[in-house]
């Protein structure tokens, strides 16, 4: 999380923002729905308001600038996570595991347990999704109808399950640049991923870019880490260390 020439702090630590865009992508690192630069926030992973437990006084100051305590996160996950301590609830956390080995998303647009995950491995995945509200959807006791996540992520839901009819029908209505591109348009990786697994060419674009028709190459979700895929096997997901 540190690149090579990039300083280790930022003053002011929003400053971060551009270079967290071009090293992450314009996803929120959580909910990964796709944001325009400015309605992302600085997300500190372990939050900058924590308070060592019955006192004032910051559990992390020294953290507040530092760029390897930074993620993207939309409004939402934002102000959800607020102060929670992330060094205690010891969560699943997108910069160091890979939740699509743990999570899935059904119909519905809601985020589940896979079937298999058990012990401290489910554990620490609903922690993750505790920690920032992933499951709250209409009918959740905490869902409020200023949380539009669940409702883009039904959209985006919608449209990877068409775009698939249209990339497997004879012949193809759609192809390889246009699922991409619409994939960066409106984020939710794990959901293109979910339905275009099994067509290693499209999971392959998305994990590893791909050459336009105009020359130019595209990395659409930077922030994946290649390690997180079997390549010789139709790259279904693989635990992170």
């Amino acid at each position: 999380m540190n690149p090579a020439g990039m300083p280790l702090e930022f003053d002011p630590y929003g400053n971060a923002k551009p270079d967290l865009v071009t090293e992450l992508g314009k996803f929120c690192s959580f909910c990964e729905k796709s944001l325009t630069r400015s309605a992302f926030h600085v997300e500190h992973i372990l939050a900058k308001g924590c308070l060592i437990p019955g006192s004032q006084t910051l559990k992390y100051p020294h953290l507040k600038k530092r760029w390897d305590n930074f993620l993207l996160a939309c409004v939402n996950c934002n102000s959800v996570k607020g102060d929670k301590d992330v060094a205690v609830l010891a969560p699943f956390m997108p910069h160091e595991n890979n939740l699509l080995h743990f999570l899935e998303i059904q119909t519905g647009g809601m985020i589940v347990m896979k079937t298999g995950v058990v012990g401290n491995d489910r554990i620490r995945a609903q922690a993750f999704i505790d920690l920032v509200g992933l499951d709250r959807i209409p009918g959740h006791a905490q869902f409020s109808m200023k949380d539009d996540r669940w409702d883009e992520r039904l959209g985006a839901y919608d449209l990877a399950g068409r775009y698939l009819a249209k990339y497997t029908s004879n012949p193809p209505t759609a192809d390889i640049e246009s699922i991409v591109d619409l994939a960066m348009a409106i984020g939710f990786y794990t959901i293109w991923y979910q339905f275009f697994i099994g067509h290693d060419a499209v999971i392959n674009a998305f994990i590893n870019g791909f050459t336009r028709s105009d020359g130019s190459i595209v990395e659409p979700f930077p922030s994946t880490c290649n390690n997180s895929f079997d390549a010789t096997n139709h790259y279904n997901t693989l635990p992170r260390p």
